[in-house]
């Protein structure tokens, strides 16, 4: 559903929505310069070792806006529902140093989670990007501090946040993202993060999180609350949803279905979906 709609923009038929092409190839440019720092395809250009999704997140996000105002982004939410090892803190880091460029000068981003750790593994995916591809920037244009990372041409900024049920108010970013949001004790720094954005003239949120095994949680009312949206009984435009959910909930030993739509990487890297294989393998033949 949330593909389709994109096409349809694409393909110039919304009478609201057009795609930021200038901004499409401004991207593409920052992509082309930048070389992947580790994994299967290291020393690749990041342009080129994109996984399909994650052009998909990237440029929906972020190029996607209206068609009278060409400055102004459609979405304000972005949530992300994906099985685990689907390079997502990489991505996600990925779409900071973008964000460095294209947002405005002074911007503040952040990142929250269910403990500082997690709030901190963007921070450490970002390191070996920026020191991989140190030649790419400028002298000195990122500056890594222990607390943040700071981008001098715009005086952009980047803080992880610790967790806390009642002191993340007062935060006004311009770009946040929240982290493995099924492990929240409370929606509270989600919203925290959402009020914070109300004087903010093009607010983003990334909401990103694997599946957890509790029905009552932060996540799971935002997932609802996206596919009531997909099918149209809520009317929020400002939504965007990529829930990589399988359809076949009950035949997981035998459905290779089940694998794909959970983990779309997979579909493009071969040894990550015969790993998927034989953890399967492992499941059906030891119980525990």
């Amino acid at each position: 559903l949330q593909c389709a709609e994109f096409v349809m923009i694409c393909q110039d038929e919304s009478d609201r929505y057009v795609i930021n092409r200038k901004r499409v190839g401004n991207i593409d440019k920052i992509l082309k310069a930048l070389a992947m720092p580790k994994g299967l395809k290291r020393g690749m250009s990041v342009y080129d070792a994109l996984a399909g999704f994650q052009w998909f997140l990237i440029i929906a996000s972020l190029c996607v806006v209206y068609r009278d105002d060409v400055k102004r982004r459609r979405y304000q939410t972005v949530i992300l529902e994906i099985a685990r090892k689907n390079g997502k803190p990489f991505v996600v880091a990925l779409m900071f140093i973008i964000l460095f460029y294209i947002e405005p000068e002074y911007s503040r981003f952040c990142s929250v989670a269910p403990d500082g750790s997690l709030a901190r593994e963007i921070k450490e995916a970002l390191e070996p990007l920026i020191r991989t591809n140190s030649g790419a920037f400028r002298k000195g244009e990122f500056r890594n501090l222990r607390d943040y990372v700071l981008h001098t041409v715009k005086q952009t900024r980047y803080t992880p946040l610790n967790f806390s049920i009642n002191r993340m108010d007062g935060k006004e970013p311009n770009v946040f993202i929240a982290d493995e949001v099924g492990a929240l004790p409370t929606p509270y720094p989600v919203e925290a993060r959402r009020s914070g954005q109300l004087s903010v003239l093009n607010p983003l949120g990334y909401v990103i999180s694997t599946k957890y095994p509790t029905v009552n949680n932060a996540f799971e009312d935002e997932v609802d609350n996206a596919k009531k949206v997909l099918v149209g009984i809520i009317d929020d435009e400002t939504i965007f949803a990529l829930l990589y959910e399988p359809d076949d909930i009950k035949n997981w030993q035998t459905n290779d279905d089940v694998l794909a739509h959970a983990n779309p990487i997979a579909l493009e890297i071969k040894k990550t979906w015969n790993d998927l294989l034989r953890k399967r393998r492992n499941a059906v033949n030891r119980e525990s």
